[in-house]
Formats: structure tokens, sequence, C-alpha cells
């Protein structure tokens, strides 16, 4: 198996030095789709070599860069540190209503409309179709105004759209949600579970697909409520997702608030451990007391 592993490795390795894959959408369970928060217009979606300029917005996600001048905590792209107020803010506050934004929305929703038509492969992944470049941001420029931002549903699942550019951009991915800092502090980043993933053979993100789009789910840990203020927006989390890529981890990061049910269910999880908490405290506090009487009546016979 190992050395299976290893020749699969080698083989990737030799026909695909750079290799990438990131988030490019996040969609809501309140149908609001908002891009990936370092998504660029203009990047190429159907071809996977370095020269075609489609590796430029995927995040690489270093542990030992974040939170540093290199990277933020979401880590970095061509650009320099991912940003997640500037995408926010974009969306929350932009002129929805100029001439730009109006021809945005027509050409992104002719450009979703063409790749909704690419039937998924036994995989699970949509083949870009030819001609296809990144539409999505221009597009949802103040679309947040009216809006609001992406939830997540009532289960706290979080539904996005991972593009996998070439060979070691595959799955399967790891999540960590951040629900105070607005991602810009890497600790503030708790571990998900990813509960739809991109396939890969897993080891080193790799898997044979390049330029296709996977569905990702990821499940908010339980108890989980979104209080971050980032962009202009309150009640904010941010969800990452990387690979294990030599070469990255690469990946990205989408941001949601809660659905109202989500955020109560989560308040009632809170609520029934720290109910739990207070009675195995009270009957702890019982067995020491009655504890404490039995080694008192023992003393009291032995003294007689």
């Amino acid at each position: 198996m190992q050395y299976t592993s290893t020749i699969l490795l080698l083989a990737f390795g030799a026909t695909n030095v750079f290799a990438h894959g990131l988030l490019t959408d996040v969609q809501g369970a309140n149908k609001v789709v908002m891009p990936a928060l370092s998504v660029a217009d203009g990047t190429p979606r159907d071809c996977a070599t370095p020269g075609c300029g489609s590796e430029a917005d995927t995040s690489i996600i270093r542990a030992n860069e974040l939170g540093t001048n290199r990277a933020s905590a979401l880590g970095r792209t061509s650009t320099g540190p991912v940003d997640a107020s500037k995408m926010i803010s974009m969306f929350m506050g932009g002129n929805a209503n100029s001439t730009s934004a109006i021809e945005a929305r027509k050409v992104h929703a002719a450009n979703m409309h063409r790749r909704s038509l690419v039937v998924r492969a036994a995989n699970g992944g949509a083949k870009t179709p030819k001609g296809t470049s990144e539409t999505g941001v221009k597009a949802a420029e103040g679309a947040g105004a009216a809006s609001g931002m992406p939830t997540c549903a009532d289960d706290g699942t979080v539904k996005m759209t991972f593009h996998q550019v070439n060979q070691d951009g595959a799955g399967p991915l790891t999540a960590m949600i951040d629900s105070t800092s607005g991602g810009t502090d890497p600790a503030a980043f708790k571990k998900a579970v990813v509960t739809q993933n991109v396939p890969g053979i897993g080891i080193g993100g790799l898997s044979a697909a390049q330029t296709m789009d996977f569905p990702v789910a990821v499940q908010m840990p339980a108890g989980m409520t979104c209080s971050g203020s980032v962009g202009g927006a309150t009640g904010v989390c941010i969800a990452k997702v990387q690979n294990s890529a030599l070469a990255g981890p690469f990946g990205g990061s989408v941001a949601f608030t809660q659905s109202a049910g989500a955020k109560k269910r989560a308040i009632e999880y809170n609520l029934s451990k720290r109910r739990f908490a207070r009675a195995l405290a009270a009957n702890s506090d019982t067995s020491r007391r009655n504890q404490g009487g039995k080694d008192g009546n023992w003393h009291g016979i032995l003294n007689k």
C-alpha cells in the first residue's frame, strides 16, 4: 500500500509541479450565494497550468505563516494576505444598482447557466466548460444589502463549491470555523466536520481530476454561535477549508451567518451543557457530604 502511494505521488509530481484548488462560493440555506473570500474576477476556470493564470486566487494556507505579514489567518494568494473584510464590505455595501454591477450580473447568470448544464462525473465533480473564467465578484456587489449574508442550515451545515484546478488541488479537505474574529485571529478557528468532501487518493491532496467543481458541506461545531464583526456585517462566522498538498496546503474561505434555527439550537445546546455541569457538581457535593457523615459516624463508634 505504501509502495502504491509512493508511485502515485511520483507520477502526479512529474506531471504537475504546481497545482491548486479553492472555494469559489458559499450557498446559503436562505438561497443567498456569495463569492468565497479569495476569489478574483477574470481568473480562468477552464485551464490547469500556472501559465494560464488559473492559480491566481487559490489560498495557500500554511500554519507557520498564518497571522504574519506574509499571510492572514485565512492564508495568502498571489496578491497577498486574504482579507475577509474586503469581500464582505463589497457584498454588503457596494452599489448593486450601478450600470457595471447590473451588466456583471447578466454575464455571471449566463456563465452559471452554462456551467449548470454540465453532467456531473462519477466522482461527483462537474467539468468546467471551455472559455469559463470567474465572474462572481462584481456580480455580487451590493447584493447583501437587500438579501443579507448567506446562512447555514438549521442543523449548522454550510454548503460551498470547491474548484479543483489540477491534480494536487484535490481532497480530502479538512475544515475549521472562526465564530468570533472575522477571520483575523488564527487561534479563533475551531475544528469542524466536513460532511461532504472532495475525492482524492487520501494522501498529498491528490487525484486525477482537474478543472472540476465539487460540492462541499461543513458542519458547525455543536454550541457554536456566530458573533464576529467584519466588513460592516455582524454575527459573522468564517469557514476555512484546506487539503494536504505538499506544495500547499491549498483551499479557501467563506463568510456566513447563522439561521435563526441554528442559533436557537446552539444556545439550547450550551444551556443543556451548563445544566448538566451544575447537576454533576451538585451530585458531587452531595456525595462528599454523605461520605463526610459516614466518616463521622465511624469516628464516633471507634471513640466509644
